[in-house]
């Protein structure tokens, strides 16, 4: 037993009401169980409690055992005088300050019903299923929990709203830089996105918007800082590359990173570095200013649109890096990778730009996900297979704030559905 499960069961009345008593035999009616205390003090805060034929009116202190008490040194806290009762789970002794006080001890195991305490253990005790109230769906409508997969949701933008103003602020509040920064962290995929996040930083974004009229430039830009082009490789276009970074180099002293940083092994082709870079040169040189073009965005069309037209440098048609050639195939972003663009940094950054405008549309952002394909991994089946729909990415966005932030932190309390088991 947790206190923080005490807490629950006293702020949702998660007891028997009828006939209560405390441990010295006194009836008991609670008119308010009071206000749950964050702070340091008491743990429910201006209750109201008839204990007798007296009416109580202060705080309310719980602890798992009486004992509790003295282990907490409360008897010396001032912070304590105006305590009214004592809830515990097990009254395993008399405290007594309290009984010079005529402080009572509710003891609650006694008033609450068995299959509270038998759900709350199976699923804090779970540690075979991935998540943790499985067995006990079976009787559970998901349907009726909509509202509070929207919570999740607009929870997780609010999450990510905090990380993307910490870059912003490193940014100098530049937004055109912010989305470059999350587009390359975006395009070095879960693989590389630690060696993507250093080479956004390694040269000032002020210098790409200086050459982002020049296809070429961006190109020898982005691949000379990944450490592409140190090579001697007997191709004109890499040639023209080296030439171009080397102008680059001295004219805004650049320092390339380490090309050792990008992995390349247990990937597809279409994943490796060298693609994402070329992808992400030919966005760059296309929008000169792509913030201000998506945030004025209003249906998923004209996103995909702004996406789908981009096309590499010819060389890509049949090469996958600088030295080996492929079967042609043409490296353009495929409309996976743009759900994921949308999904993962786009509509954040929007969503974030809004919140700090204060003129967020949430229904916006609900519709929008709410049009894009469903994601896809190991967690979202799981979820899937025990009855949680997944049919588009407002779907699965909700389902990984919901893993992430309750499930996997065993949260099961702070949960609506958690909350409609253990009730």
């Amino acid at each position: 037993m947790k206190e923080f499960f005490l807490h629950y069961i006293w702020k949702f009345n998660l007891f028997s009401r009828d006939d209560l008593q405390t441990f010295h035999g006194d009836f008991l009616e609670i008119l308010k169980v009071g206000k749950i205390n964050s702070n340091a003090g008491p743990d429910f805060t201006e209750a109201e409690i008839i204990i007798g034929d007296k009416l109580w009116i202060g705080s309310v202190e719980m602890h798992v055992n009486s004992s509790d008490w003295n282990l907490h040194q409360h008897s010396d806290d001032l912070a304590y005088q105006n305590v009214i009762l004592h809830v515990v789970w097990n009254h395993d002794c008399e405290i007594d300050i309290l009984r010079q006080r005529n402080v009572q001890t509710l003891v609650l195991h006694d008033f609450v019903k068995p299959e509270i305490i038998y759900n709350y253990q199976n699923i804090i005790q779970s540690k075979i299923k991935p998540i943790h109230c499985e067995n006990l769906l079976s009787e559970i409508d998901l349907n009726q929990f909509s509202f509070w997969f929207e919570r999740l949701l607009i929870e997780r933008l609010e999450e990510k709203t905090i990380s993307i103003l910490e870059i912003l602020a490193k940014n100098k509040n530049n937004w055109e830089e912010t989305l470059f920064k999350s587009l390359a962290t975006n395009f070095g995929l879960k693989v590389n996105v630690e060696a993507f996040e250093n080479w956004s930083n390694s040269f000032s974004f002020k210098i790409l918007q200086k050459i982002q009229f020049n296809p070429l430039k961006v190109e020898a830009l982005f691949f000379g800082q990944a450490g592409f082009l140190d090579d001697d490789i007997e191709n004109d276009y890499y040639k023209t590359l080296k030439t171009e970074y080397r102008f680059l180099k001295n004219k805004y002293q650049l320092e390339a990173i380490p090309n050792e940083l990008f992995r390349f092994s247990k990937m597809r082709p279409i994943g490796f570095p060298t693609i994402r870079l070329a992808q992400l040169a030919a966005v760059y040189s296309n929008y000169q200013q792509l913030f201000s073009l998506i945030i004025k965005q209003n249906d998923l069309k004209s996103f995909y649109q702004t996406f789908e037209k981009i096309t590499l440098n010819p060389f890509w048609e049949n090469h996958y890096t600088f030295k080996n050639e492929s079967k042609f195939l043409m490296k353009t972003i495929s409309k996976d990778k743009i759900n994921n663009i949308l999904i993962n940094t786009i509509i954040p950054l929007r969503y974030a730009y809004e919140r700090s405008n204060d003129e967020v549309e949430i229904d916006f952002y609900l519709e929008l996900l709410d049009q894009i394909k469903a994601e896809s991994n190991s967690i979202l089946d799981e979820y899937e297979k025990i009855g949680f729909k997944n049919k588009s990415a407002k779907d699965s966005q909700q389902l990984i704030q919901l893993k992430k932030r309750y499930c996997s932190e065993k949260k099961c309390l702070n949960c609506a559905i958690g909350h409609q088991i253990l009730r």
